[in-house]
């Protein structure tokens, strides 16, 4: 910065600057403004070129919910009731997030298809570290929002397939008792230990939970009429006549600490498990 802001300088105003004395005050804020003015420039054309990055992005992600919600319609006629889609899905999913943090089978195989009932009930066997954080009730999705809609055909029948974005917020110490909090906090500080992060823990401090969670789920579109159905199929058919899932994902999970008397917060990021093949 000082050398654009003597750059083009005559030698005696330079000499004025550095012996403090004997310029103008004006000529030393012609400089600095001259010095300044690319600065200002570029912290402009930033602001607004992150602006309108953002206004691009949000643009293009109702759209993409808007086609979402079209193509379903589409799909499922007059029988598709956008309401009750997204509320069903958004309860759907705090009873696999309930259901995996248990490894609950029975319910697990009762929520899902076959062929993704066994995929998530390996899945809660893992055992994250942070597992036992992924905690939502219904009003901690902040947002329930489509991604994809597709159909396909899959032994002989017609599925769509939906892939729903959920975002989970929540204070992991809003609990209603106190020994519930204590459990909480022991439970944090546990995973914390297992995962091998120091972290300064403040019992005081606020501990939100954000999770990035996308579940996949089907319905039965109709089966195929060349071959005459097995009284199997008619069994499995009422069984899936609804929206059942077939595939869940956590995708990002992070814990974010807030001291409100120091304001400092730390966010800790939080890997996907890999499954061992």
């Amino acid at each position: 910065m000082y050398s654009r802001c003597f750059r083009g300088s005559s030698t005696s105003q330079i000499m004025c600057l550095v012996r403090g004395g004997g310029c103008k005050s004006n000529t030393l804020q012609s400089l600095c403004s001259t010095a300044l003015q690319p600065h200002r420039n570029i912290g402009h054309l930033t602001g607004s070129r992150l602006r309108w990055k953002l206004g691009v992005m949000q643009l293009l992600s109702g759209l993409r919910h808007r086609y979402c919600l079209w193509r379903l319609r589409r799909l499922l006629g007059v029988a598709f009731d956008e309401g009750g889609f997204q509320e069903g899905t958004r309860q759907a999913a705090v009873t696999m997030i309930e259901a995996v943090r248990q490894a609950d089978w029975p319910c697990i195989r009762s929520c899902c298809t076959e062929r993704g009932s066994a995929d998530i009930y390996g899945l809660s066997q893992m055992r994250s570290p942070y597992w036992s954080l992924v905690r939502f009730q219904r009003e901690h999705l902040r947002h329930a929002l489509p991604l994809r809609v597709v159909r396909r055909w899959i032994d002989g029948r017609y599925y769509v397939l939906v892939d729903m974005l959920f975002v989970g917020l929540r204070n992991l110490l809003d609990l209603g008792t106190e020994q519930e909090r204590e459990e909480m906090l022991q439970r944090i500080q546990s995973v914390l230990v297992d995962s091998r992060i120091d972290d300064q823990f403040e019992p005081n401090n606020c501990r939100l939970a954000i999770a990035e969670l996308v579940l996949t789920f089907s319905k039965e579109l109709g089966h195929s009429q060349l071959d005459p159905q097995d009284p199997r199929d008619i069994e499995r058919e009422d069984q899936e006549s609804g929206w059942l899932v077939d595939s869940y994902k956590v995708h990002r999970f992070k814990l974010i600490s807030f001291s409100p008397k120091t304001l400092n917060l730390r966010v800790i990021d939080f890997l996907k498990p890999v499954r061992q093949r």
